[in-house]
């Protein structure tokens, strides 16, 4: 069973416990905020546009206030050297910004053309995050978080000790927040200085998202989910039974929302206790969304797109026909927009009974998750190494 950070320290003497109190010990040690206040930090804000960063929002919603395509006319598609597995979003002026395993960040134009690139030293699989003066910050697998502007150009880089598979995170107060292969999960401000980090006991992977009273929570491949203070503080841990490669999502009302590879949705608590567990038969990568109902959406190992409600009730399921480890994203009108392993990128009406449309790429959707323009247009990027523009 999975637990929460007073269970999993222990009361019972065990080995194992007493282990884990000095593991989780040493975490708490090694979070170290700096020694200045926040009141001394340049904070950055979240771009005004329809799809700012990762997941569309703080709160890792997956969810666009506007209509994506009902009918999915393919407008373009831009080739890359490398294969896209992480997601695009979308700058104020409509560019569409775009990471692959090449090496580079692309910015292309909404009519497909290419507005620049930016090389880094390895694979980029991080969603960049826009600011509201356009700066663009990503992570790459050189161990570098980038800033860019807008044309371009660097602005700064900060070192996170290994590689970035994580994304950025910009908070409604402007805090700058990530993960990293070196374990740990970090707050920054926008010119780059780290202000404090917290070692896990694993690789993130996983995106931050932060709660309306400005939790912030991230999930590590140590099988857990982190709550942690604005400043860093680590509040609690909660444990579930098998390693997370997923995104945790947060509701309006603080609930927090967390796929595992041992298989189920996990509903925690603000205060760390799980609220329910929603179980399939195989692993799960597929990070939630959550639409303006509360309805939960995610995709399975077992070939599933499943929709479960606030209280943990199977709402319905729809057989994909493949793995889906692409993350759903969420039209206005609550079509469900998600990619598969067999290279097909779906859309599903908002009942789960049927199929809008399809189109079939030249490669699988492994984690890439979609991104809705204000004119509708879907962004989505694939392991054939295009992103792809679809529209009415």
């Amino acid at each position: 069973m999975p637990h929460t950070l007073d269970s999993f320290t222990g009361k019972n003497g065990s080995v194992y416990n007493l282990l884990s109190i000095y593991c989780l010990v040493c975490l708490f040690i090694l979070t170290y905020p700096h020694t200045y206040s926040k009141s001394n930090i340049c904070y950055a804000q979240p771009a005004l546009s329809p799809w700012p960063m990762h997941r569309h929002d703080a709160r890792n919603t997956g969810q666009s206030e506007y209509l994506g395509p009902q009918n999915g006319r393919p407008k373009w598609s831009y080739k890359t050297s490398g294969a896209i597995t992480g997601s695009p979003t979308i700058g104020p002026d409509g560019a569409v910004y775009v990471g692959s395993k090449d090496g580079k960040l692309y910015a292309a134009n909404p009519d497909g053309s290419l507005k620049w690139t930016f090389t880094t030293g390895a694979e980029v699989e991080s969603t960049p995050a826009i600011g509201h003066d356009g700066t663009i910050y990503f992570g790459s697998w050189d161990g570098l978080l980038y800033a860019l502007n807008p044309d371009g150009t660097k602005k700064w880089w900060t070192s996170l000790g290994a590689g970035v598979p994580s994304s950025p995170t910009i908070a409604p107060d402007g805090s700058i927040y990530i993960g990293s292969w070196d374990t740990r999960i970090y707050g920054l401000d926008q010119k780059g200085i780290v202000w404090w980090t917290l070692r896990t006991l694993d690789h993130v992977l996983s995106t931050p998202c932060v709660a309306p009273d400005g939790t912030v929570y991230c999930c590590s491949q140590d099988d857990s989910l982190y709550a942690l203070k604005p400043d860093g503080t680590g509040k609690w841990r909660f444990r579930t039974q098998y390693i997370i490669n997923s995104s945790p999502a947060v509701d309006k009302d603080g609930t927090v929302y967390v796929t595992s590879e041992d298989g189920n949705l996990y509903a925690v608590k603000p205060d760390g206790h799980m609220k329910w567990m929603f179980q399939t038969d195989l692993d799960i990568d597929s990070s939630p969304a959550i639409g303006d109902d509360g309805t939960i959406y995610f995709g399975s190992g077992e070939r599933m797109l499943y929709a479960v409600d606030p209280n943990g009730k199977e709402k319905w399921k729809y057989n994909i026909g493949a793995t889906i480890i692409s993350s759903p994203t969420l039209g206005k009108d609550g079509t469900v927009y998600v990619g598969a392993a067999d290279g097909v990128f779906y859309a599903i009406a908002p009942e789960g009974d049927r199929l809008k449309w399809s189109y079939k790429a030249g490669g699988p959707f492994d984690f890439s998750s979609a991104a809705i323009a204000e004119d509708g247009t879907i962004y989505v990027g694939s392991t054939d190494g295009a992103l792809y523009a679809f529209g009415d």
